[in-house]
């Protein structure tokens, strides 16, 4: 009786130097050829090692699944309804021990890397049916309406069996709103190095895979040099693409300099005096940030799982739930761009610290202006009106 192979991601060791690369095998530790390859293609247009690593365990599970009742290369769009109906109703077990199911919109986003594979391998000629064509297909939209502009326009679109049940529903970025709750977190007794994450965060907005490439020789918190080919005077840090990394972590916007304040200079001296005096001699990462307190990793960089935990605990903490280190940026996106505890900055001006790339990436920060207006409105003082005969 032949028994249907169980795909995982694993990683692999290549012959030139050992770099590693994620790979797709079975349970006998057999190359699934194409999703490793795909995979590969992946890693060298740029994709971070985490998405990576993120895309290749999804489609592993997709082939595992699709293994038991068909080829995954003759498959029709029938097969990727099914596919969602199993995302959707398989349980997932939280951290806490309690299960849910997957929204719509979570079950596009794993529907998002099939996608990305079986055009891969269209592309590549390996598929019998033509099934990654019919992915998607082409619509017209009249004018007047949101995608059809002025004069009417087409667009390819999902094809229907590819997408969500209802439509899914837009969030507004979860940001800390409580006046009270982010003072907290900025008086949190903290040690060194998670003190200084916090306030990065908080006061830059900085991507989590920004600081957890951040590499000491982009810290510039004594102001530029000569010697240092940076003429900024200002205490600063260049947010750039650093290779290699130790945690698999990239910066996915734009290159960018961001200044900081004399707090933050002071948060990062005393993270800099408590890694000497932990690791000593067997400092040798160039990450900023790198475990002080694990002994098994001490020494070694962060990763986004240790930065994460941090923020979670630190919510917890305080009794304000953070789901995460997107949260406080996007407090400082919002606080911007609303003038909290601040004045208003120009949009521009806040694409540019984030390091979007699109002006629209920008523009969700302006979420929830209908309480903003009558907050704004309800501030304005009534003028005094007096009735009585004219003069």
């Amino acid at each position: 009786m032949e028994v249907t192979p169980s795909y995982r991601l694993d990683l692999a060791l290549l012959g030139d130097g050992g770099a590693q690369r994620f790979v797709v095998v079975d349970e006998n530790d057999c190359l699934h050829r194409p999703a490793s390859d795909w995979l590969g293609f992946l890693h060298d247009v740029g994709r971070s090692p985490n998405t990576v690593k993120s895309y290749g365990s999804r489609v592993a599970w997709y082939l595992s699944w699709t293994a038991q009742t068909a080829d995954w290369r003759s498959v029709s769009l029938g097969h990727f309804t099914m596919w969602r109906r199993v995302l959707a109703s398989t349980p997932v077990r939280k951290t806490n021990g309690e299960e849910s199911f997957r929204s719509d919109a979570t079950v596009s986003l794993w529907m998002t890397p099939v996608r990305s594979f079986y055009e891969w391998a269209d592309a590549h000629d390996l598929l019998t049916t033509d099934v990654a064509k019919r992915m998607t297909e082409v619509r017209y939209f009249a004018p007047g309406t949101r995608p059809g502009g002025e004069y009417g326009r087409t667009q390819r679109v999902l094809a229907p069996e590819l997408k969500p049940a209802s439509r899914p529903v837009v969030k507004d970025p979860e940001w800390i709103e409580d006046e009270q709750a982010r003072q907290q977190l900025l008086d949190l007794e903290l040690n060194a190095r998670d003190r200084l994450i916090v306030d990065l965060l908080y006061y830059t907005g900085i991507r989590a895979g920004e600081a957890l490439s951040l590499f000491t020789a982009d810290v510039h918190f004594g102001g530029g040099s000569p010697e240092l080919d940076c003429r900024i005077v200002d205490p600063h840090f260049h947010v750039r693409q650093n290779n290699p990394v130790e945690n698999g972590a990239r910066s996915k916007g734009c290159e960018r300099t961001l200044y900081v304040h004399d707090q933050l200079v002071e948060r990062y001296i005393d993270y800099v005096l408590e890694r000497q005096r932990t690791l000593g001699a067997d400092d040798r990462s160039p990450h900023v940030l790198v475990n002080l307190y694990d002994a098994e990793r001490r020494g070694r960089a962060m990763t986004y799982a240790g930065l994460r935990k941090l923020v979670i605990r630190c919510g917890t903490r305080i009794g304000y739930e953070l789901t995460g280190p997107h949260m406080i940026r996007h407090t400082l996106a919002t606080r911007l761009v609303r003038g909290i505890g601040c004045e208003p900055q120009a949009m521009d001006v806040v694409q540019a610290v984030l390091g979007h790339r699109s002006i629209h990436s920008t523009h969700v920060y302006t979420h929830d202006l209908e309480r903003a207006k009558k907050e704004a409105l309800a501030a304005l003082a009534p003028r005094s009106v007096v009735l009585g005969p004219s003069r």
